[in-house]
């Protein structure tokens, strides 16, 4: 048996057909590359804009919470009850919504970059 039979000759076209489209980028290595390329330049804009949106919808919510938080029962004794005597629904809607925009401004930075 030769090196050059027909055996070998039909291998190596094989071989040579399926090397072919790894050498051509195909559609999803062009999208991958798009993509990459979107996320290491975030859109400001879109950032702004989600931000806004989150922020109003926050706002809504705050001012839901007062409501929550002036209907919900407080027991008479123990931590709860000097907590509530202290702060006022408004003070405890503010401290949810500081809490929420603290965490949000921690992670916040994290995914842009």
């Amino acid at each position: 048996m030769t090196m050059d039979d027909a055996f070998d000759q039909r291998l190596k076209a094989a071989f040579a057909d399926a090397q072919a489209p790894l050498e051509a980028p195909s559609e999803a290595d062009i999208f991958t590359d798009k993509v990459v390329k979107r996320l290491s330049s975030p859109n400001r804009k879109r950032v702004l804009i989600l931000g806004g949106a989150g922020s109003t919808g926050s706002a809504v919510a705050g001012t839901q919470l007062e409501g929550v938080f002036s209907s919900m029962p407080v027991p008479a004794d123990g931590l709860l009850s000097n907590v509530a005597f202290l702060m006022s629904p408004e003070a405890m809607a503010a401290f949810a919504l500081a809490l929420a925009a603290g965490m949000v401004a921690v992670i916040l930075p994290r995914r842009i970059v």
